[in-house]
């Protein structure tokens, strides 16, 4: 399963605010607590390793610290995470291997603290920390002793030489998804976005992403979740009122003309709310859960037709619970290529009991990749991390740049009647891809 691989101005409608709010990693990191309670880690398991590591084995072991949050609301995720890791050591990892679980707590004092004890206990590479305030924290003090880390965080601010974010990116999600929408025909490009960082991170990228593949950028409108401005910041963004305007002129009109084709055009027009197109043939939707049902909802209610205008999402839009929302209907979104997490999931479920939160994929990867450059001794230096033919694993090809950042190669899934179906595989080499 792993191995090496051979614009446009921005019209806002409703700026965000200056204080945003946070949002979590999209698609991603899944509710709190997704394991049994019962089956969490004795508390403190991972922290000990002075005297665990810091012996005479230092010397001719390959060390590799893995920073999960091991304590804390998402104990279980890392714990999962951990299990992941531990599936690719026994695929690949050779006997002088040696992964080090460290608890971060999910903070910036606990990543820079676990950075700490898996330097002094020799570690050689550091996987992980998963959040991104934890990341800041390890990165700090990695840097400094020249370790390698591969972080699980989506959060591209975060990456710098050296700390690479492994995760799936939403804008890079996008990218692929917007490209395969110009290959469809469809050109003119808007976005509505959640009036948080997550918002803001995506139409901070929106312009580059458009231009690159052709495309054009008009409105960029931004929402905020749940508020009671959502329903007319929607109508205004759908221009609704305007073109409820036009159809009332266009239907005075044909009723002034009085003639049989004029007749037959108002017999069409019966149950029709707006008239006139659009200024977008496409649009970016990067919400999830239930703020993506809420907003798919009223751009219908508002007479923007899903089977005219191509909706965009990330990842975030792999939910059962979205296949069946009516507005989503014919939907994409870039994903891994589902076959290779299926098998991995089932392998994590005969070997731990439990269905794997879909994060932990990164886990498995990262810790095989590893493992895989362990194996030389040149093992773990950037040239070998950057291999520009990259890498393949449970989430499909990937490779890290020397910015720190990740690249990988998606398939493009739509949301049909029964259930989310590729309808472009993700690629098998980098030269189709960027």
């Amino acid at each position: 399963m792993f191995g090496t691989q051979r614009g446009a101005p921005v019209e806002t409608a409703n700026q965000p605010s200056v204080d945003p709010t946070s949002a979590p990693d999209q698609g991603l990191i899944p509710d709190a607590n997704p394991w049994p309670s019962d089956a969490a880690l004795p508390e403190g398991e991972g922290v000990q390793l002075p005297t665990l590591y810091n012996d005479d084995a230092a010397m001719f072991e390959k060390r590799v610290a893995l920073l999960l949050p091991l304590s804390g609301q998402h104990a279980d995720l890392g714990r999962a995470m951990r299990h992941a890791a531990e599936l690719a050591m026994f695929d690949i990892a050779g006997d002088d291997f040696v992964l080090m679980p460290i608890d971060t707590a999910g903070t910036y004092q606990g990543g820079q603290n676990a950075a700490r004890q898996a330097i002094d206990a020799g570690a050689k590479m550091i996987l992980g920390p998963l959040f991104s305030e934890s990341v800041s924290g390890a990165s700090e003090v990695a840097k400094a002793a020249n370790v390698p880390v591969i972080a699980f965080s989506n959060n591209r601010r975060v990456a710098e030489s050296g700390v690479w974010v492994s995760g799936l990116i939403p804008e890079d999600q996008i990218a692929r998804a917007v490209g395969y929408a110009t290959s469809q025909g469809h050109f003119r490009f808007a976005a509505l976005l959640p009036q948080n960082d997550y918002g803001r991170q995506i139409a901070g990228a929106l312009n580059g992403v458009v231009s690159r593949v052709g495309g054009t950028l008009g409105r960029v409108a931004f929402y905020q979740p749940g508020s009671e401005g959502l329903q007319q910041t929607i109508r205004d963004f759908a221009n609704y009122d305007a073109r409820r305007a036009n159809l009332r002129a266009h239907k005075a009109q044909l009723e002034a003309d009085g003639s049989a084709g004029a007749k037959r055009a108002l017999r069409r027009l019966e149950g029709v709310d707006t008239f006139g197109e659009l200024d977008f043939d496409a649009l970016i939707l990067p919400a999830t859960g239930g703020d993506l049902r809420q907003v798919s909802a009223l751009l219908a209610y508002f007479d923007i037709d899903p089977s005219v205008v191509q909706f965009i999402g990330t990842f975030g839009w792999n939910d059962p619970g979205l296949f069946a929302e009516p507005a989503l209907k014919g939907g994409i979104f870039a994903a891994p290529n589902p076959e290779n997490w299926t098998l991995f999931a089932s392998r994590f479920e005969r070997t731990f009991g439990n269905q794997p939160p879909r994060i932990s994929s990164l886990a498995y990867d990262s810790a095989a990749l590893a493992a895989l450059m362990a194996r030389d001794e040149n093992n773990m230096s950037q040239d070998a991390l950057t291999n520009p033919n990259g890498f393949v694993g449970v989430d499909g090809i990937f490779r890290l740049t020397a910015d720190g950042q990740s690249e990988r190669g998606y398939a493009i899934m739509q949301i049909q009647p029964d259930g989310a179906k590729v309808v472009a595989p993700a690629p098998a080499t980098f030269d189709q891809v960027f």
